[in-house]
């Protein structure tokens, strides 16, 4: 038996053993075993957590990569590897690789902020270059969103860890809607205030505390110019919202006599020049 075990062959310049080829097989074996005992702890631990699928995918990952990293470098020392030429070849290697994927690095560790940080979760409403979208999902490299019109976009990581995202979800309870209005020169100014706060009270989706309020912007080159405010908590109607909220303004104002101006512009006629 023991003459059996240490049977050598020889691979290349490299002389091996059979107790050589045994050792590598139980570490692979120890691997598999300590993988599958700490994936049931965790799925055990998950239960009493708050993580949610994303979170839960990448310390999975991170496990995995963890246990097969030690058993590779160790059924290498079984085989009487010089790790130390393996290290510098691979530091070697991935300064190259590291050069050319800066920017998917980036996208990686960004990912780990976004799944670690909490700053961005699945569901959340964020704008993004001034589109609101809904996240979908987060992955290593990428985040899926989705938007209002229901196109799947795939963000880089980057992009929304290190942009400035606007995310809905996770500020006050409620957020703020703006609507903005010019009214004719010589309206009722009070009468104008009275009626946009009306308008945008009688939705459904406007919360009565903070009340809606009114703010006369400016005197503009054709109109008085006001915007409306009231305060709601689903951005991701907004759209619909500020819709039904401008078609009220427009009924109030066609009852009471208010007028929204065309842009009105002045012209002189110089006198016939003749020749």
């Amino acid at each position: 038996m023991n003459e059996l075990l240490t049977t050598s062959f020889h691979i290349g310049h490299h002389a091996f053993t059979v107790l050589d080829l045994v050792e590598v097989v139980g570490v692979v074996f120890l691997a598999r075993l300590i993988l599958a005992l700490l994936r049931r702890a965790l799925r055990r631990a998950e239960r009493f957590s708050t993580l949610d699928e994303g979170k839960r995918f990448i310390v999975h990952r991170m496990v995995s990569s963890v246990v097969w990293t030690f058993a590779t470098l160790t059924v290498l020392s079984v085989l009487g590897l010089n790790l130390t030429a393996v290290w510098a070849g691979s530091a070697a290697l991935l300064v190259g690789v590291g050069i050319g994927l800066q920017g998917f690095f980036n996208d990686v560790i960004c990912g780990f902020v976004l799944l670690f940080e909490g700053g961005v979760a699945v569901g959340n409403v964020l704008e993004v270059d001034g589109q609101l979208v809904r996240v979908e999902r987060i992955d290593l490299r990428s985040t899926r969103v989705v938007t209002v019109d229901g196109e799947l976009v795939v963000l880089p990581n980057a992009k929304v860890a290190g942009d400035a995202v606007v995310n809905m979800s996770q500020g006050a309870k409620a957020i703020r809607m703006q609507v903005d209005v010019g009214v004719a020169y010589g309206s009722d100014v009070a009468l104008v205030e009275r009626l946009l706060l009306e308008a945008m009270a009688e939705q459904p989706e406007i919360l009565k505390t903070p009340e809606p309020t009114v703010f006369f912007q400016d005197f503009g080159d054709s109109s008085l110019d006001f915007s409306v405010m009231g305060w709601h908590r689903d951005p991701w109607d907004r759209m619909a919202i500020q819709s039904r909220i401008r078609t009220a303004i427009d009924a109030q104002f066609r009852t009471h006599g208010v007028e929204i101006p065309f842009p009105q512009r002045t012209l002189h006629v110089l006198g016939d020049i003749s020749d």
